[in-house]
């Protein structure tokens, strides 16, 4: 069987700990169970973690704003891509589908193939930050070397994916609560120790950071709505799409901006080349101790996530191998990797990843906006979904146009387009560009068709067997 194909029979139900049998196909009826308030702790557990805490620390440690307007640009960016995070979430309950096989409607079978091998390289970079992250948090506990402190953040982030859903959201779900705890000891002592400005002036002025720091908190984000249908499929299809929206969405915001804003404070004290000794040297020792750890397991929640992601965009692609393997395969690239960006400069890393997965990403979700809420007026398609003869759509041509004219917008240190060089505040507003110009143009491209058939909420996954 292959693995993009609905199966004869639905796998049977599993418990937390039993490894998830379901691969891509769509979630039958029988098979749906929970509530939209479980799409909340599982977004706010993903955000409430240390690569949001890094984020937000960029913004006046490395790019130089001072607290308030630093503050502004991440809750402007945070909130702008937990809105897609939430509409996306939506989709999930009336399609009973992975978020990559949505795509294939605008994109086609083998023009979808694109998306879900940067969504693998989307899974494999967090991996990396935050395997990189957990070892920051081991080398400060324990003083640990740089192999044994990959081997255990490898062997726990591994173990939780291969597991699967039902285990990732028990685990979000759980450690809500604690974090949140976490994070107000942490609060209290990084806003009393923070200071109104930056440690340095802007490199490109003031304007040009504030963008920046705007688009980089959004490109944070942004990578979840490549997944974020994945955990809200398993939802009943009569789940109310407005509730689905404010609890993936909210859930991601509220963490967003409360962590990112957090980071921009401590990032006041300085560099964050090692963020782990940035909280700890505001702790008293052993409750520093106590917030380390916590925040290890939840690097581990949100790198679960993106393991888990990646590894069925693989199978999207047309990998017929079991969903455990393909985790195994991510998550092993993913450390691989970690190895050698650890002996780089990881503000630096964190940066040009961010703004690379953007350049992308935003395209990319623009199309799935305008086909899914224009074309389809929010009624899900499912005919096209699993339609071996439906190989192209105009969605890739629109994201092609797109990256180009993003071209001369980019800013980072791997390439520079000549109008970011001339004009650095204008080219940050390269991701704002690209979803602009890939929304217009896959809207022009189809304004020629009639509006495709749709099919009743519920009837989504009978509609794909």
């Amino acid at each position: 069987m292959r693995a993009d194909s609905s199966p004869a029979a639905p796998p049977p139900f599993e418990k937390a700990l039993d490894v998830e049998l379901a691969g891509v196909e769509p979630v039958p009826a029988d098979r749906r169970h929970g509530r939209p308030w479980s799409l909340f702790t599982l977004w706010f557990g993903a955000n409430v973690q240390f690569a949001t805490l890094s984020v937000g620390a960029l913004s006046t440690s490395v790019f130089g704003l001072d607290l308030l307007p630093a503050a502004l640009a991440v809750t402007l960016g945070t909130l702008l891509s937990s809105a897609l995070v939430g509409l996306f979430s939506t989709r999930g309950p009336l399609t009973g589908a992975l978020q990559l096989i949505q795509s294939r409607g605008p994109f086609g079978r083998l023009g979808n193939l694109p998306s879900a091998a940067f969504t693998v390289v989307n899974g494999v970079g967090w991996c990396v930050v935050d395997t990189l992250l957990g070892v920051f948090i081991l080398r400060d506990l324990t003083g640990m070397g740089l192999a044994p402190a990959l081997l255990l953040m490898a062997a726990g982030q591994l173990l939780i994916a291969v597991i699967g859903y039902r285990l990732i959201h028990y685990m979000e779900r759980g450690l809500a609560v604690l974090l949140v705890i976490v994070f107000a000891v942490v609060s209290v002592y990084g806003f009393k120790e923070a200071g109104a400005e930056a440690p340095g002036e802007p490199a490109a002025g003031p304007t040009a950071a504030f963008l920046l720091v705007v688009a980089v908190s959004a490109a944070r984000v942004i990578g979840w709505s490549a997944y974020a249908s994945d955990y809200s499929r398993y939802l009943p299809a009569t789940a109310r799409p407005g509730r689905v929206f404010l609890a993936a969405g909210g859930g991601s915001a509220v963490a967003g901006v409360w962590i990112g804003v957090l980071g921009a404070a401590l990032g006041t004290a300085g560099a964050v080349a090692d963020p782990s000794s940035t909280v700890s040297r505001l702790l008293p020792d052993m409750l520093g101790t106590v917030v380390l750890l916590s925040l290890l397991l939840s690097t581990l929640a949100s790198t679960v996530i993106d393991l888990y992601s990646g590894a069925m965009a693989a199978l999207v692609a047309g990998f017929t191998i079991p969903r455990w393997v393909s985790v195994l395969v991510v998550g092993g690239l993913g450390t691989a990797l970690s190895w050698y960006a650890a002996h780089g400069d990881f503000a630096r890393h964190l940066q040009d990843f961010l703004l690379m997965t953007g350049y992308w990403l935003a395209p990319w979700a623009a199309v799935i906006v305008t086909a899914c809420w224009w074309r389809e007026r929010g009624r899900p398609a499912m005919s096209k979904l699993y339609d071996p003869g439906h190989r192209f759509g105009w969605g890739l041509p629109a994201v092609l146009l797109a990256v180009t004219v993003e071209i001369p917008f980019m800013n980072q240190s791997l390439y520079t387009g000549p109008i970011a060089t001339a004009h650095p505040a204008v080219g940050s507003l390269g991701l704002l560009v690209g979803f602009a110009v890939a929304a217009l143009s896959y809207a022009a491209l189809t304004a020629w068709k009639p509006t495709p058939a749709t099919v009743p909420a519920g009837a989504a996954a009978v509609a794909a067997e």
